[in-house]
């Protein structure tokens, strides 16, 4: 054997160890077994591993037994979707794996006086924004058929939960009768699969990602623990953690196991306004992911405000500066108070809050008053996600 042989086989070697692992195929499926029943018998999601899934549910649409199949009624018969009346599924990639889904299949049934249109969407932000399916097929009687979306291929983030909800809806019955649809009518589902790529190593590990505003700069730093294929970092800035446009490009390393520092100046911010900012890591073959958001009031002085994690499920940490005794209140986005528990942490000037009882996801607004000083105060937006 020649010396280049060697060199060959040390590469393969290489890529093997250094590339991801992926698991392809069903990311998720559920079939529904059992007898003639309620609530729903066989309801149990089977996501593969490093996925974590739901059970089907309901929203407005209840329970109606039948064997073999998730059936429902109460159902919408109205020409427009309504967009609390669904029937939905979640699932997440868990620590350390990423999702990359490519279709979603199940096999669907009315009833004769069921509404016979159909919508489905998918969400990774609590249905803030979501992506629907313009071509949805409608629902069919006895025996039923099965049906394929195959939207765009997407990436999710570890911990990003991915929801999909199915809107059964409209006037014409599944039988196409004459006679208006029912509400009373039944929709079936049946062998719900989503599909798609596990990659179980995150190509770019971020350790910290965090900014600092002084002289009308805000200076981010961001250090990486490990980095394959990384072709570099998108800046993106918002004022209102919902768009974000890009206002730099850091090059990243490649693939190193060395950590790597990075930092990044956005120039000509004027105090006093809030301002959000994430990165896009870009790999070399063009697939993505976005970091979470840091967000913070630029101020003069030492007179900061971070939040994290934001978004939020329901629980997170602030970190105030200079402020003596503050005052930290919640209200949604019609100006109303929502309840909110206060716990002094560990660290420095920083509290944990946890959002008490049931609140619909969107965009609440923290406001912070010192009771020692009234004219100083601060407010963030905070989003909230399933």
């Amino acid at each position: 054997m020649n010396g280049n042989f060697y060199a060959k086989q040390l590469l393969l070697l290489i890529v093997f160890f250094l590339a991801p692992v992926l698991t392809f195929g069903q990311i998720y499926s559920n079939t529904f077994t059992g007898a003639s029943a309620c609530p729903t018998p066989g309801n149990v999601a089977t996501p593969i591993s490093g996925v974590t899934g739901t059970a089907l549910t309901r929203s407005i649409t209840t329970c109606t037994a039948f064997s073999n199949a998730f059936n429902s009624t109460t159902l919408n018969n109205t020409a427009t979707i309504n967009n609390n009346s669904y029937i939905e599924f979640s699932v997440t990639a868990d620590a350390g794996s990423q999702l990359n889904v490519t279709s979603l299949s199940f096999f669907r049934q009315g009833s004769a006086t069921a509404p016979n249109q159909l919508e489905i969407r998918y969400s990774t932000d609590g249905f803030a924004t979501s992506t629907a399916w313009g071509a949805a097929p409608l629902t069919v009687t006895s025996p039923g058929a099965t049906t394929t979306w195959n939207f765009d291929d997407f990436t999710v983030a570890s911990g990003v939960k991915l929801t999909f909800r199915i809107y059964p809806y409209g006037t014409q019955r599944a039988d196409l009768g004459t006679a208006r649809a029912s509400a009373r009518g039944s929709f079936r589902l049946d062998n719900v699969t989503l599909n798609g790529t596990v990659i179980s190593a995150m190509p770019v590990k971020l350790s910290f990602f965090e900014g600092t505003f002084e002289n009308n700069t805000v200076l981010l730093k961001w250090e990486t623990t490990q980095e394959d294929q990384n072709e570099g970092f998108e800046v993106q800035r918002s004022i209102d953690a919902i768009i974000f446009n890009k206002v730099g490009y850091v090059e990243g390393n490649g693939t190193t196991r060395l950590k790597s520092v990075y930092e990044f100046s956005d120039t000509g911010i004027k105090s006093g306004q809030t301002f959000y900012y994430r990165l896009k890591q870009i790999d070399l073959d063009g697939s993505y992911e976005y970091s979470r958001i840091i967000d913070f009031k630029s101020v003069s002085g030492m007179e900061k405000l971070y939040v994290y994690p934001n978004p939020t499920t329901g629980i997170f940490e602030i970190k105030l500066t200079d402020f003596k005794n503050p005052e930290i209140r919640l209200f949604d986005q019609t100006g109303r108070e929502v309840p909110i528990k206060i716990t002094k942490s560990e660290n420095p000037d920083s509290y944990q809050i946890t959002i008490q009882g049931t609140q619909t996801p969107g965009i609440f607004e923290l406001k912070i008053n010192d009771k020692q000083s009234n004219s100083r105060s601060k407010s963030v937006k905070i989003s909230v996600i399933n």
